[in-house]
């Protein structure tokens, strides 16, 4: 069967899995699907806030721009001497929809469940054999091609193991987190006697930066161990059709500092709704946009480049400036509080998404807003479509 799944796919002569693809595409940008989707947002937003207050996490999606869906879609199929093969890429839906928890802080107080911290040594020691075989293969191995992505996977598990085993030592963390929390608070006290002590200075800076470290190491497992519970036992969200596919669940790391993990939701409820959800700290969420080398701009095709104004004399061009923003751009809904959710206008999307250009180019940043006209912020409630209540 496979022999003849394989013939049938490089003996197209048509692109016919673009398609596919594209359907499904255009499937989550209609009405009831976008309204699913805000309801998904608004509910995992609520479940949320049994863990933490409002103001310590943001929770957002975007669905995917045009440009960007179509430019990965186009990979799949290739001409090679004037003939066209294409291969099914299943995966490109699962990040049309792409959804993001960032931990901003946790509480002094928190705590993970006795669940969670067993599971972590358990894939500690997966990790373990899987970084045994793997030297086993580098030992063995003279190819340097080869010998380049052991290193690189190396990296990414040695960095895995790491995190999982501050997740089995979360409370000794959290300890001193707070511990270092109180020491800046007395080195405050003692410099607003002594603003100018060098000492005391050397002090606070470094108390900041272990601070820092601690806090990002926490507030991802903060997310992932609310991400986990709120999917094992959350009656609204089994209501609505949603599980996490553990197959799909990946860490994510590269030598830029990046790291998270990327859950993959999907429903029973809505045929071919998924959606990807991205777990990261509010450090690493910074660094991936506005550090030195994003990670984000480091990917083929993903650098973000201002696109040329127009004359706002020219009523036509100022039109088509504007259709190729939306082109371009994904479009962002985030969470509020309460289940309220706020749908970005089209002047948010673009500042949102251009923040770090508009910021080195301010002159440009001036004239574009002038451009866009704003719309009033939309802050609502989503409600289930009543014909999906009425399927279950």
């Amino acid at each position: 069967m496979n022999e003849k799944s394989n013939l049938f796919k490089t003996s197209l002569s048509f692109p016919v899995f673009e398609p596919y693809n594209t359907a499904i595409f255009h499937l989550l940008h209609t009405p009831k699907y976008k309204n699913y989707t805000d309801v998904v947002l608004s509910s995992l937003g609520l479940e949320i806030e049994k863990y933490l207050k409002p103001e310590d996490f943001t929770l957002k999606y975007r669905y995917k721009s045009k440009k960007s869906f179509f430019q990965n879609l186009s990979q799949d199929s290739k001409v090679v001497n004037n003939e066209i093969s294409s291969n099914f890429n299943k995966f490109i839906p699962y990040d049309v929809i792409g959804m993001r928890l960032v931990i901003k802080n946790v509480p002094e107080y928190f705590q993970i469940s006795h669940h969670f911290i067993e599971n972590s040594k358990k894939k500690l020691e997966l990790i373990k054999q899987e970084l045994y075989s793997l030297k086993t293969i580098s030992s063995s191995t003279k190819d340097k091609t080869l010998d380049k992505e052991i290193v690189a996977k190396y990296r990414q598990l040695d960095s895995q193991m790491h995190y999982l085993t501050n997740c089995i030592n979360f409370k000794n963390i959290l300890s001193k987190r707070n511990l270092i929390k109180q020491d800046i608070d007395t080195i405050d006290k003692n410099l607003a006697n002594n603003p100018n002590n060098i000492s005391l200075l050397n002090e606070k800076y470094t108390a900041h930066n272990l601070l820092g470290n601690l806090n990002n190491t926490l507030c991802m497992i903060v997310g992932e161990y609310i991400i986990n519970d709120i999917f094992e036992n959350s009656e609204p969200i089994k209501k609505l059709g949603l599980s996490l596919n553990s197959n799909r669940q990946k860490y994510f790391y590269d030598n830029t500092g990046y790291n998270s993990i990327h859950f993959c939701l999907e429903s029973s409820s809505m045929p071919n709704w998924i959606c990807e959800l991205q777990d990261r700290s509010s450090l690493v969420e910074y660094l991936s946009k506005y550090g030195p080398s994003s990670t984000h701009d480091q990917i083929p095709g993903k650098k973000r480049k201002l696109i040329p104004l127009p004359k706002k004399s020219n009523s036509t061009d100022v039109h088509k400036y504007i259709d190729k923003i939306k082109y371009v751009l994904p479009l962002y809904t985030k969470y509020i509080s309460h289940g309220f959710i706020q749908q970005y206008t089209k002047k948010q999307n673009v500042e949102h998404y251009y923040k770090k250009l508009f910021s080195e180019n301010k002159s440009y940043a001036n004239e574009a807003e002038e451009l866009l006209y704003t719309k009033p912020t939309n802050i609502y409630l989503p409600k289930l479509d009543e014909n999906l209540e009425k399927s279950k």
